[in-house]
């Protein structure tokens, strides 16, 4: 087995379950960070999983190891555990890693392990539930600390200390006596105040907060701006729900850019490494079949210059050159384009800017490529007409597909769609017949007029 990635205790604990020493894992495994356990887990094969799960689900840690693990696997080791030890599981993690995890379990199921709840357990994950995953109300937790804007400092202190022992400070919120959030109280602020001041006079007013449909884009942009550690949401009341934590910000950017980068590839975001043969190619199909019939049109773009190219087969040598100039000078302008989009950086309104500048970057690359390709196909062809040829191709291809680079995420994100949803597809087929159109059409014209052989 190999075990390389493994530090020294985590292949101890490893040899130890191997070979028996059940009791011994359960006292070191403690001492492990969950990400560590992950790896663990990940290094064993399934009965032995199931095995190694049922040893963290007595010391208590095997709902904190199934949420962090591929979403895949989870499924399926949940799959084969029983309907009241996942409701228990559910208990022993945050709200909004119960909800995550739950999602893992079978539609069928999820209203049976609910069922395992007490009422009140129950209904503060359905609270959670009932929002989008992709919202701030699906990135919350309702753990957090609250205190009235009526207490003193004193009875502030008190009640963190019995009220929320286990809970990591990122703030200390300020409610009204309806639960309104009016403020966050800093923890130096707290400590150093005298013990009878009161709240409402040492709390910072008006924290930023957000909405709980508020997308989880728009958060993680919150929160990186702000460089904030936790983030409230509210509701049109202003009422306080839950906060989204720095820890979930950072699983929204994985994720965002683990989406862009499907999209860019034209893959499914569901698919990961070890997605099964079938569902891969089920998920890939589609993509694969849209590309396919992009590369036939420029392929018929080609067939009308196939006279042209029989005249002057150097045409058909120098054709690649091109075309896989433009598309790469395509993909380059989606590239910045989607970044820019997806960061907020560039909104529709400055669309035409974006674009005008991507066209000019194609035309300065495009007369230094050009003049470099125009030199050499004349020292290898000995054809000035055909190297005059090529250096106005390289240009025009590369203003196609700066402005095609540009153009296509923009359109995509004025129809309210992912700007890098298929965009390599539709950048790489305009830059394609684009270049082959232009190369060829100008390779018919002069050199038919001039007569060149």
């Amino acid at each position: 087995m190999e075990t390389k990635k493994l530090n020294h205790v985590q292949r101890v604990i490893l040899r130890l379950f191997l070979t028996g020493s059940y009791e011994n894992v359960k006292r070191a495994i403690v001492k492990l960070k969950t990400a560590e356990i992950v790896e663990i887990v990940s290094e064993l094969r399934h009965a032995d999983q199931m095995k190694f799960l049922s040893l963290l689900f007595s010391v208590r840690r095997a709902g904190e190891v199934l949420s962090e693990l591929p979403e895949e696997l989870a499924s399926t080791l949940l799959s084969e555990f029983p309907d009241e030890k996942i409701g228990q599981m559910l208990l022993r993690i945050p709200p909004d890693d119960a909800v995550d995890l739950l999602s893992y379990v079978e539609e069928n199921r999820r209203e049976k392990v609910l069922s395992t709840l007490s009422e009140p357990d129950r209904f503060s994950l359905e609270k959670l539930i009932i929002f989008d995953e992709d919202t701030a109300g699906g990135l919350m937790t309702t753990e957090y600390i609250a205190i009235r804007d009526t207490m003193t400092v004193e009875e502030a202190v008190k009640t963190i200390r019995t009220k929320y022992p286990e809970l990591d400070v990122y703030y200390i919120y300020v409610v009204d006596d309806r639960g309104h959030l009016v403020g966050t109280l800093p923890l130096n602020k707290l400590v150093l105040a005298e013990g009878d001041a009161i709240v409402k006079n040492i709390h910072v007013p008006d924290p930023i907060c957000i909405s709980p449909e508020t997308p989880q884009e728009e958060v993680a942009r919150i929160v990186s701006n702000f460089d904030l550690l936790a983030l409230p949401v509210v509701d049109d009341d202003h009422k306080l729900l839950g906060v989204v934590t720095f820890d979930d910000v950072i699983d929204v950017v994985e994720e965002e850019a683990t989406e862009d980068i499907y999209l860019l590839a034209n893959l499914n975001t569901e698919e990961r490494v070890f997605t099964p043969v079938i569902k891969s190619v089920r998920l890939r199909i589609g993509w694969l079949f849209i590309n396919l019939l992009a590369a036939m049109v420029a392929a018929f773009t080609v067939s009308l210059f196939s006279h042209t190219i029989e005249q002057y087969v150097a045409l058909a040598i120098l054709m690649p050159i091109v075309a896989n100039m433009g598309g790469n000078a395509g993909i380059q302008s989606l590239t910045v384009m989607v970044r820019g989009l997806a960061l907020g950086e560039l909104d529709f309104s400055a669309g035409w800017k974006a674009t005008l500048k991507e066209v000019s970057v194609g035309l300065i690359n495009g007369l230094m490529n050009g003049l470099i390709m125009g030199i050499i196909t004349y020292f290898w062809s000995r054809n000035l007409i055909l190297a005059i040829v090529m250096f106005f191709a390289m240009v025009a291809t590369l203003i196609v597909a700066g402005f095609f680079g540009a153009l296509v995420p923009i359109v995509l994100k004025w129809l309210k769609k992912d700007p890098a949803l298929g965009s390599s597809i539709f950048v790489t087929m305009a830059a394609d017949v684009g270049g082959f159109f232009i190369f060829l059409g100008l390779a018919t014209i002069l050199l038919n007029l001039y007569n060149v052989s």
